[in-house]
């Protein structure tokens, strides 16, 4: 047990620099910088040189080449490829996998609808009409990318009774996790690593009374976020193969979804704010 800034924190020693396991200095190699270069020059000429005819194709492409540079990203920066999703308890955060999904959806969308709009010689291509709704929507998603971290440093603050750090401990050990590898910052418990995250970190508890279990505000913000994104890509994806002419707008959000999605942005940040823990 060691204490660090009055934070009482359970953890393993970590490796010694020299050993296997020990972060690198920094992972950004040249090969990094030379594949952003390229794949922004390969998005510039595929939205310049294809025609208006196969914008749908166009935006697919658009859409995978942004991911790549996404990934690409936060692979130089972590050393992982879900680097960016990855926060500061070392491990993957729902609320920047949805912030990202939408970020990429709607650029690629709009990048697209642009360049159509410019090979057709409209006078003003960037005049598209974003709903009001569609802005909501961002705003909702923002909000949750940075109430949560916020949330989770009020409770690093908190300090859990040994009674529930043991319980905890005993919990992850029931599940297989090496113990070695996490650690418990007040009733947080968080990886040591970056390289511990996993995608069931998007829906398990993090504190030392929830940990190992699943979070039903976790699964229900994720449930209604794919639905909608898939939904919205299925109403921009319509829009690019059955239009022939300029894009004068981006699809819209119905209000009622909209709610929908308020409501369980909200659930996740009442249900993140509310103690799992005992404090000490």
């Amino acid at each position: 047990m060691l204490e660090i800034s009055g934070q009482s924190v359970t953890s393993a020693v970590s490796p010694p620099p020299d050993s296997p396991a020990a972060p690198r200095s920094s992972f950004w190699r040249r090969w990094h910088t030379l594949s952003l270069g390229l794949l922004v020059l390969t998005l510039a000429l595929l939205e310049t040189l294809a025609p208006p005819t196969l914008r749908f194709w166009t935006w697919l492409v658009s859409l995978a080449l942004m991911l790549l540079i996404v990934l690409i990203a936060g692979q130089g920066v972590t050393g992982l490829w879900l680097g960016l999703l990855i926060d500061t308890r070392n491990k993957l955060s729902l609320a920047r996998f949805q912030m990202m999904t939408w970020t990429i959806l709607i650029l690629s969308a709009y990048l697209t609808a642009v360049m159509v709009n410019i090979d057709l010689q409209h006078p003003d291509p960037l005049v598209i009409a974003i709903a009001p709704d569609l802005w909501l929507l961002m705003g909702i998603s923002t909000t949750s990318m940075i109430g949560s971290p916020l949330i989770l440093s009020v409770k690093k603050r908190r300090m859990a009774p040994e009674v529930e750090k043991e319980r905890a401990l005993s919990a992850l050990t029931r599940q297989a996790v090496d113990l070695s590898k996490v650690a418990i910052i007040g009733q947080l418990v968080v990886n040591q690593h970056p390289e511990q995250a996993r995608w069931s970190d998007l829906f398990k508890g993090s504190e030392t009374g929830n940990v190992g279990q699943l979070d039903l505000g976790k699964m229900q913000m994720f449930l209604f976020s794919l639905i909608l994104v898939l939904a919205y890509a299925a109403a921009v994806a319509a829009l690019f193969q059955q239009g022939r002419g300029v894009v004068d707008a981006l699809p819209g959000v119905d209000g009622g979804t909209l709610a929908l999605l308020g409501i369980s942005h909200a659930g996740y940040l009442v249900n993140k704010a509310l103690p799992h823990s005992d404090i000490e």
